[in-house]
């Protein structure tokens, strides 16, 4: 098994490829099941978070239902993996798990998504109405780390979440408190016009939002400006409320070569970014953007 902070190798993505189907219920096809596909860097970026406790197969596993929503459904030939369930079977739970305990050769465990944002592993073929009426009860197995390893992981922990709440007001300092991964990956939507500050209220609405994973902490918000006639126009008159801050100059440039603008609005638009220029003078705007 790879201590935590070594790198999965190729042996680790064929083994999990091989052995796992990941399945969602199927919209076009009411009571069927798709497969779906794995977006295995997300995957990476939070499956840390579960080797403190599970072995390598189950911390996969539950990195992905983590982070691909629409999993419902884990399958794998009986005896190449092993998965530990977390819960406490309650009331029906109990006799439910009696009549779909799994048979033949192929193993199924099924996610249940309460309403509370809550999810749970649970062993046998169940219909999301079967788990939804179950009476589920979180359980988790104890940190297998020695309480040195805890110690550094709490620091880490609350260094990036220092970074990930920096973010939202200082790009740049932020940045600086992350660990180089998620740094790089928050760089990568830089360059296309996304920003982790917080948009200012009055321009709230011409904003799209997205996330990145973190590897400790909940997911990093971020945000861009969806060019449109209305934003431009409301830039236009609310100039007076506009901040200089890097994120919002690097989303203003993408938006402004997305998109026609008139006159009037070209005139703001090159002020503003003119501003820009000149806070950062040693980073103007046409390096703060994908060429």
């Amino acid at each position: 098994m790879e201590k935590q902070g070594i790198k999965f190798g190729e042996d680790n993505f064929k083994h999990w490829k091989d052995t796992f189907t990941f399945k969602a219920q199927d919209d076009k096809n009411p009571g069927q099941y798709k497969e779906i596909k794995i977006n295995m860097e997300d995957v990476m970026d939070r499956i840390n978070h579960y080797r403190k406790k599970y072995d390598e197969d189950d911390s996969f596993v539950r990195a992905v239902i983590d982070t691909h929503e629409n999993v419902v459904k884990i399958m794998f030939t009986k005896d190449l993996a092993h998965l530990q369930e977390n819960y406490r079977p309650k009331g029906l739970a109990i006799i439910l798990q009696q009549i779909k305990e799994s048979r033949g050769e192929m193993e199924i465990w099924s996610v249940a998504r309460p309403a509370n944002g809550n999810w749970f592993l649970v062993k046998g073929d169940y219909t999301p109405n079967q788990l939804a009426n179950m009476d589920l009860e979180k359980k988790e197995p104890e940190t297998k780390n020695k309480k040195v390893d805890s110690r550094t992981e709490d620091d880490l922990k609350k260094k990036e979440e220092s970074g990930i709440e920096t973010l939202k007001i200082n790009e740049k300092k932020g940045l600086s408190i992350l660990p180089i991964k998620i740094k790089n990956k928050i760089r990568e939507k830089m360059v296309n016009g996304w920003t982790t500050e917080v948009p200012n209220p009055s321009f709230f609405e011409f904003y799209d939002n997205s996330e990145i994973n973190s590897i400790f902490n909940d997911k990093i918000k971020i945000f861009r400006i969806k060019p449109s006639s209305d934003f431009f126009n409301a830039l236009v008159s609310q100039s007076d409320k506009i901040s200089i801050k890097r994120g919002f100059c690097r989303s203003l440039s993408y938006a402004k070569n997305n998109f026609d603008l008139t006159e009037r609005q070209k005139t703001s638009v090159n002020d503003i970014i003119n501003k820009c220029d000149n806070n950062f003078v040693n980073e103007p705007i046409k390096k703060m953007q994908k060429n």
